[in-house]
Formats: C-alpha cells, structure tokens, sequence
C-alpha cells in the first residue's frame, strides 16, 4: 500500500480518482453525505502529497464545518466519521468493490490514506505508461497527381492514430502535434526526440480511380533499423482492410499486450460506408484549420456523410465538435449549441464506445453548466481512449469548472504528453487550471503563450485579463481586456465556470473589468 507521505509511484491520480468516483456513486455512500465528503478530502490531501500532515482539528474545519474554536479533545466527530467511514469501506470493498484494481483505505489510528492495487490488479502486468512502446504517426505522403487529394492520405495517418491510440498498451501521439513534421526535413531520431517516442510510422498512398496504393514501414529511432514495412494495392473498398492490417502489424511487431476489451475494438465496423467515411475525411481537413471559414465548410460535408449513412457516428460527433466550435466563438446563434448537443447524444447512441463521440459529448455538456454529466462523459471517453489527447482536455477543462484545479492539472499535463506541441486550446485549459489552483503568474504565462499561438482566440485574452487583476497590475488587465473585447467583437464573456466560490468571483472579475473600460 502507499500512503500519503510516499510518492504514488506508478498508480495514476486519474485512476485513484475514477476509483473513488465510482466508490461514492454506488448506494452504500450515496446517502452517506458525511462519508463522501471525509473520503473526497482525505484522498485529495493524499493525492496532494499532504496525507501524512492530516490531524483532526484540520479535517474538523475543512470538511466539518466547524470553526477555529474547535477542541478534538471534547468533540470527537472527526474520530466518530473516521469509524464510520472505514466500516463503508470496508462494506464496499466486501459487495460493489470487489474488482476494483485499486483499494482505498484508512488504517486505525491515522487519517492518512493508504492507496494500493487490489489482489486482482497485482496479477497483471500493467506497466508504467513510459514503459510502453511510444509512436507517432507521421503524415503520409500524397503521392498521387492529384494534390487535392491531400486530404486522403491524411486521413489514412489520422485513422490510424485513432485506432492505436485506444490500445492502453501503447503511447501514442496525437495527429495534432505529429502532423506539424509534415514538410520536416529532420532526421526521423530528431522528430521522434521531439515528439518523445521511440517509434515512427512513415507512409505513402497513391490514389487513382478506384484502386489506391499504400506504403507504410515502422522504424525503431532508437537504431535506426525498419523493424516493419509492407506494400497495398487494393480497391478502394479496401481501405479499412489496409487500415486494419497495419495497426495489426505494429501491434505484434511492438509486442503490445492487448486487454481483451481492445481485442473488439482494434480494427473497424465492416458496416461502414467508404463514401460517408470520404466525406468525413474531407470534412476534418477543414475542421482542423480552426478557422471561422474552413469550419463552416467542414459543416456541409459532416451534414453529407450523415445524408450518406445516418447511423454514421463519426460524423454526428464531428459534426457537434464543428457546431460547437462556431457557437463558444459567437460565430452561431445559440440554437447551435443545442444542435451540437443534438449529435452528440446521436453519436454516443450510435456508437456507445467511440470515443470521441463521448469527448465532445462531455464538452457540451461542460458548456450547458451541467457538471456531474460532464465530468461522467469526459471520465468514459479517457477510459475508452487513453491516448485521446483532445477527450483528456475536455475533461481537464470539466474540471476547473468544477473547481477542482489540482486533478485538472493532472488531466491537461497528461493531453500535453501526448500533444507536445500543444495548442492555443490546451494552453488555456493549463491556464485555466493554475488559475484555480491561485497561481495567477504561472496562469498568465500559459495564456500569453495561447494568444502567441493564435491572437484570434478570444478565451486566452479574457483569462489572461482577469489573471492580471487578481494581481493587481489593474492597466495592464484593463490592456489585455480591450484587446479581448477587439478579438471577440460582441461576446468576450466566455464562462464556464460552474463552481463556487470561482463562479461568483470570476463574474466580480468582468464587473471590475467592465467598470475600467468604461472609465
């Protein structure tokens, strides 16, 4: 077992607190609000390297309510709700929790936390994420006569990221971050040191009439040695066949050790249309430009590939991500939003283990204020996707919403690992979260380096602008705050904050900012 003086070592914070939010979800604490609340702060504590400092008189005040007055000595209810509290934990690890991975308890005589793996997890063999294979796959090269036909090829590198990246046995890169060495003349060790993995998958296709032609070979950076490389030329019709194949060699080549839920889902729905699939494909390539423009022609070809095949999950999904894109940046009107939210609730039922759908499903959420819904959807598709820098964000952006800055924290480091170059969205979500956490210097430098990335992103100016007024460097909040309002033209209240005290004090924020502007 760890306790809460100890490093956690190889156990992930995300997992403990999927754990405990699983624990506190179930009947045997639901009714139990003073349970839930000691077991929420003490694993907290722990979680923040301070479970070794807990004494009464503080869990008293913190989850207790009670003031500084306090004597442990003549009220025992720290101690009694210590009791209580084990015996739960013991009633929940003997019914609901039996299988957990991971057990929570609290030993007699001590407030600290012990965190450890379950019998049933010791028996697997579940290394660290550093220890398993890493990749990234590069951006295939359109070899074709026709250049439009760019975005083919890209699709065929971004399938494949998302197929591997399901595999919790890999580390993989996200498309974001690894299509930037698309015209890269860096040797393939630099890219990969860049990137932070080992391995590089590199490719070609050749389009032509129906036939298309595709070159994909792995190399190991670490030696320079091609440790796999095959040649397709099939029909069109194949081309998930192709896809397949692939993630299949670089598995076994990479010995990655499948668990048996991945098993089902390596590999694609023989129901899929090639023709809805192509319109996706199109219409991701316009998404990802993040421009007013390209995103709204993004719009016409998610809206054909649901014409095409309107049980398509994919498109439903994207096509939300697209609608809320437009809506959040005031380019939409607000029945938008409820559209987005629309397909998403599509795309989820649809395809109830497709990642993104559940992502971007929790990110609407998020900005309809409905937090418990959020955060539940953003925790499934991080469970579903481990890999999925984007469902990683979402969920860290859940939660400094709700107030909880420190797992935030946590959730944006692990999308930037698989994002190393990320983008001015994951500078605003770190941002977000140093803010909630009161690290107002460390918050205003991560939003300066979003609004470097891309001045035309309206959040990271308003956050940087109340950053700056909670340390009182008022003309330079008021500088950043005309430059918001310059940006966003007629809505630079961007709120989705949900948690007191935040929500209060952020809105006393755009008060006091207002007030300057207007002199």
């Amino acid at each position: 077992m760890t306790t809460g003086s100890e490093s956690l070592g190889n156990i992930d914070a995300a997992r403990i607190r999927a754990c405990l939010d699983k624990m506190l979800a179930t009947d045997i604490f639901s009714q139990a609000e003073r349970q839930r609340r000691l077991l929420s702060y003490l694993v907290s504590e722990t979680l923040d390297g301070r479970g070794g400092r807990l004494k009464g008189y503080s869990i008293a005040m913190a989850v207790f309510d009670r003031g500084a007055d306090f004597d442990p000595s003549t009220e025992p209810i720290v101690r009694v709700e210590a009791a209580r509290l084990r015996s739960k934990l013991r009633e929940y690890y003997e019914r609901a929790g039996r299988d957990d991975p991971l057990r929570i308890e609290i030993p007699k005589g001590s407030y600290a936390v012990q965190i450890g793996a379950s019998k049933l997890e010791n028996t697997r063999e579940t290394p660290s994420r550093e220890d398993k294979p890493s990749i990234a796959v590069l951006p295939f090269a359109n070899l074709g006569d026709d250049p439009s036909q760019a975005y083919f090829a890209d699709g065929i590198a971004e399938d494949l990221t998302t197929d591997l990246s399901k595999l919790s046995g890999l580390v993989v890169i996200s498309r974001h971050s690894s299509f930037l060495y698309r015209r890269s003349s860096k040797p393939a060790g630099e890219i990969a040191k860049e990137l932070g993995v080992r391995y590089l998958l590199e490719g070609s296709v050749r389009r032509a009439d129906a036939r298309v032609r595709i070159g994909a070979n792995l190399i190991d950076t670490a030696t320079g040695a091609q440790i796999w490389a095959e040649r397709y030329d099939r029909e069109l019709s194949d081309i998930f066949a192709v896809q397949d194949d692939v993630s299949r060699r670089i598995v076994s080549s990479l010995k990655v050790k499948l668990v048996e839920a991945e098993s089902g889902r390596l590999g694609h729905d023989g129901a899929v249309s090639a023709e809805a699939h192509d319109q996706l494909l199109r219409g991701l390539e316009r998404l990802w430009k993040y421009e007013r423009s390209s995103v709204e022609e993004s719009l016409q070809f998610f809206n054909e590939a649901i014409r095409i095949d309107p049980h398509y999950a994919p498109a439903h999904a994207y096509l939300a991500r697209a609608l809320m894109f437009l809506w959040i940046l005031s380019y939409a009107a607000e029945d938008m939003r409820d559209l987005a939210f629309g397909h998403a609730q599509q795309a989820v039922a649809l395809d109830e283990e497709f990642p993104m759908g559940r992502a971007v499903l929790g990110w609407i959420h998020l900005w309809r204020r409905e937090g418990d819904e959020a955060l539940g959807a953003g925790r499934h598709a991080v469970a579903l996707d481990p890999n999925n820098a984007d469902a990683r964000l979402f969920l860290s952006m859940t939660l400094s919403g709700l107030g909880r800055g420190q797992e935030g924290m946590e959730c944006i480091r692990s999308a930037i690992r698989l994002n190393p170059h990320p983008s001015a969205l994951h500078l605003l979500a770190l941002g977000a979260n140093y803010f909630i956490l009161g690290q107002f210097e460390d918050a205003a430098e991560a939003f300066r380096q979003g609004i470097a990335l891309r001045p035309g992103f309206t959040p990271n100016h308003q956050l940087l602008a109340q950053s700056l007024m909670r340390l009182g460097r008022r003309q330079e909040a008021l500088d950043a705050w005309r430059k918001c309002l310059s940006v966003s033209k007629d809505r630079p209240n961007l709120n989705f904050t949900m948690a007191e005290p935040w929500r209060s004090e952020y809105q006393a924020d755009l008060e006091t900012l207002q007030k300057l502007d207007r002199g």
